[in-house]
């Protein structure tokens, strides 16, 4: 699995560079992805799910948000079957099935699969689709393999860089698209489904500006200092880092900024009234990463 992490700042080549923390990758990949498809009358639409391997597990949650007419037809098929797809009852899977629903499957052979949404029975009505797709895979030895290099290459040149940087990375599924640095170890957890997420969207500034999000948290913690918890000191602190790495490193910011001026900060500010949350607004974490960049 290529995932493109710190390859633009990754300048020093590190060798027989000895340390007791490690990087442990998990050899399931879980992986998540939200979309909105609007399906119009008697018409289907074929959503890339990606490319799995035999076996591999899919399950996939619907939701149209028509209040009446919420039905859809849904089903998973290889990338050979959605060419030759007609629409109607051909679909093996949830024929005009109501709202919410959940499917399960798994891919028989190695290949690229897509979910079909088809609103082909409606003569009428527009279904608007919310879709949440999960993938559950094993990684191959190579692919393993690569994972945990890249991120032995960040903690290396971390180590290299900073005192007390000996913490250890996991690499593993959380049920969430997330990433953490734990208050009491300062290790720092990965989840695949974020990894997903912004390979999916191919991120890869996202991606790599929140590793090193969490460096920030867990180096000021080890260090001791005042505001460990701080997510905006740690946005300051990875916004430094990859200013180091001249223009590839302000490259990989924008990218950073870009995926926080698409989230739904509205929302974000209706839960942190209801529950509150130590992250400013994204549309706040945009404008602060600009500003420290300028």
């Amino acid at each position: 699995m290529k995932s493109p992490l710190l390859f633009a700042i990754l300048c020093v080549t590190f060798t027989h560079f000895s340390h007791a923390s490690t990087v442990e990758v998990d050899r399931f990949f879980h992986g998540s992805s939200r979309m909105i498809e609007t399906i119009p009358p008697s018409k289907f639409k074929a959503v890339p799910i990606g490319a799995l391997k035999a076996d591999d597990q899919i399950e996939v949650q619907i939701q149209t948000t028509n209040k009446v007419y919420n039905d859809i037809t849904a089903c998973f098929v290889s990338e050979s079957e959605a060419r030759s797809y007609s629409g109607g009852t051909s679909c093996r899977g949830k024929v005009r099935a109501a709202t919410p629903l959940s499917m399960k499957d798994q891919a028989p052979v190695d290949g690229n699969y897509y979910l079909i949404l088809d609103n082909s029975h409606a003569a009428l009505i527009t279904k608007t689709v919310a879709v949440q797709v999960f993938t559950r895979k094993r990684l191959s030895d190579n692919e393993h393999s690569s994972l945990k290099s890249q991120f032995e290459k960040i903690q290396n040149m971390m180590k290299f860089t900073f005192e007390k940087a000996d913490f250890n990375i996991f690499v593993k599924p959380c049920g969430q698209s997330n990433a953490f640095s734990n208050n009491t170890t300062a290790d720092i957890t990965i989840c695949t489904e974020f990894i997903h997420d912004m390979q999916a969207q191919r991120n890869a500034g996202a991606l790599i500006a929140v590793v090193l999000h969490e460096y920030g948290h867990s180096l000021l913690n080890r260090w001791g200092e005042p505001g460990s918890n701080e997510e905006d000191m740690a946005d300051q602190f990875a916004t430094a880092m990859l200013l180091r790495g001249g223009d590839n490193g302000r490259r990989l910011l924008q990218s950073w900024i870009a995926y926080w001026q698409g989230q739904d900060s509205r929302s974000e500010a209706a839960h942190q009234l209801q529950r509150g949350d130590t992250h400013s607004l994204s549309v706040q974490r945009a404008r602060n990463i600009q500003n420290s960049i300028n």
